[in-house]
């Protein structure tokens, strides 16, 4: 760090320390580059390592955060957790880091149907905490036991939950308290039970990719937490599996709430992790909901009856929670296991067809590597979401590769995700929609829906200080 660096540290260091106590300003290199790292294995760049780290505890405290970064035209980028997978989470320019670490309160209001949480709460603590008073939380990340509230609100996210069993997370959410990026406050929403009609400025935020607002705190709906029942269905093949899915559609089967699948390749590697039997074909996985144990199990069966259509190799109903959780940990440890018994770097895409095109879509994602230049060496693997049709194709990479090759890679992985989904008329439907995903949004929207983005961030931050970069698809 040459002496002008030095000095904009300790200059910007000094100005939050005079908004927070000393304590929750850092400026030590260490936290300045783990707070800037994200889930890919590339070093950082000089130029992407932040002035500062700052871990307000108020919404006042970011008002006055980003109120001086204003002032002074210093971007602002918010860290939650960094699991999130599409490149948004690493900044792509000095700035201040504001860590929404602090922001965990959680409180539950019974009387009025709803919990307020703070966006650094961790999803998994959040599922135990309304879990106690026999309520559900509509979103599932694999990452969950690290993932925060408003990250998982910002992509709108529902991960493994299928979106048409019960909807998307924004549909619970009555409303958010925001900072904006010029630092005024802004409570959205109701705390009435129905949602508003018309104009509903919290939709501007879920969902929002971070790009207009700090959320500081999130109001959910409590939702009665259901009666399951579950099941494993294999396959000899990745298209009589898909094809039983459009089955489950056309003949209007009751949607579970997750249906996960793996093809076989993968499917063994986690059996093996759990110690269980090789499974003797492609895997799908489901669990049905219902306001009873029979009404669960009555829907387990009609969904199984449109997978035996494509004659499963084998059905078997799960009775048993801890086999049910071992069967579900099996899809949930791939990624991980993968890259720690290999020594390379897990990536996967994420393509989403339409209903119709389903089997074709996955079969080219058993082959979706194939004649990359960089990445068509590498073994591919293939999970999905297969309820919600988003399917995860991915590779590993090496790690001796130098941090260009890795990128270019990576880049490549993306361009072959734009290419599939466009194929087939999908969209992002976990990550978010910019970032490495921005060349695919303007080709999705066209222009005119990039600059209508555009337009709408440069009214609320027209100095372009929150998380810079995110639209813009800076790599």
């Amino acid at each position: 760090m040459n002496e002008t660096e030095f000095a904009k540290v300790e200059k910007v260091a000094n100005q939050l320390k005079g908004i927070v106590s000393e304590e929750f300003v850092s400026t030590t290199l260490f936290e300045r580059i783990v707070s800037a790292e994200d889930t890919y294995p590339y070093e950082l760049r000089e130029r992407e390592i932040p002035y500062a780290v700052v871990k307000p505890g108020s919404r006042e405290e970011i008002s006055e955060i980003l109120k001086y970064a204003n002032v002074e035209k210093i971007p602002v980028f918010v860290r939650g957790s960094a699991s999130q997978l599409a490149g948004s989470t690493r900044p792509h320019t000095h700035g201040i880091m504001l860590s929404i670490d602090r922001l965990n309160d959680i409180k539950i209001f019974e009387d009025y149907n709803f919990f307020e949480c703070g966006p650094g709460c961790i999803v998994a603590k959040v599922d135990e905490k309304i879990g106690e008073l026999g309520y559900f939380l509509p979103v599932h990340p694999g990452s969950r036991v690290i993932a925060r509230m408003g990250g998982t609100i910002c992509n709108n996210t529902s991960a493994h939950i299928v979106d048409t069993s019960i909807g998307k997370l924004g549909d619970y959410v009555l409303g958010v308290e925001v900072v904006l990026p010029n630092g005024d406050l802004l409570e959205t929403g109701t705390k009435s039970m129905r949602r508003p009609a018309g104009t509903d400025l919290t939709k501007f935020f879920v969902g929002g990719d971070g790009l207009l607002g700090v959320i500081t705190k999130i109001r959910m709906r409590l939702i009665p937490d259901f009666k399951y029942s579950y099941a494993v269905v294999y396959f000899d093949n990745v298209r009589s599996l898909t094809k039983g899915v459009q089955k489950m559609y056309y003949e209007k089967q009751p949607i579970p709430l997750i249906m996960e699948m793996m093809d076989e390749k993968t499917a063994r590697i986690g059996f093996e992790v759990k110690g269980m039997p090789p499974p003797p074909g492609a895997v799908i996985l489901f669990e049905s909901i219902g306001s009873t144990a029979e009404e669960a199990a009555i829907k387990r069966e009609k969904v199984i009856q449109s997978l035996e259509t494509e004659n499963p190799l084998l059905v078997h109903r799960i009775e048993d929670i801890n086999e049910w959780r071992a069967i579900m940990s099996t899809r949930e440890v791939i990624s991980s296991f993968l890259s720690q018994s290999s020594g390379m770097q897990w990536k996967s895409a994420e393509v989403i067809p339409n209903l119709k095109y389903l089997p074709e879509a996955a079969e080219e994602c058993e082959h979706f590597n194939e004649g990359l230049p960089i990445c068509g060496s590498l073994q591919n693997y293939l999970y999905a979401h297969i309820g919600a049709v988003s399917l995860h194709p991915g590779i590993l990479v090496p790690r001796d590769w130098d941090g260009e090759k890795q990128r270019e890679a990576y880049t490549e992985l993306f361009e072959r995700e734009a290419e599939l989904t466009l194929k087939y008329g999908g969209c992002g439907g976990e990550w978010g929609q910019f970032s490495k995903r921005t060349s695919f949004f303007i080709r999705r929207y066209g222009k005119v829906g990039y600059e209508f983005v555009k337009s709408i961030k440069k009214t609320v931050d027209p100095n372009n200080i929150l998380n810079p970069g995110i639209l813009e698809g800076y790599r």
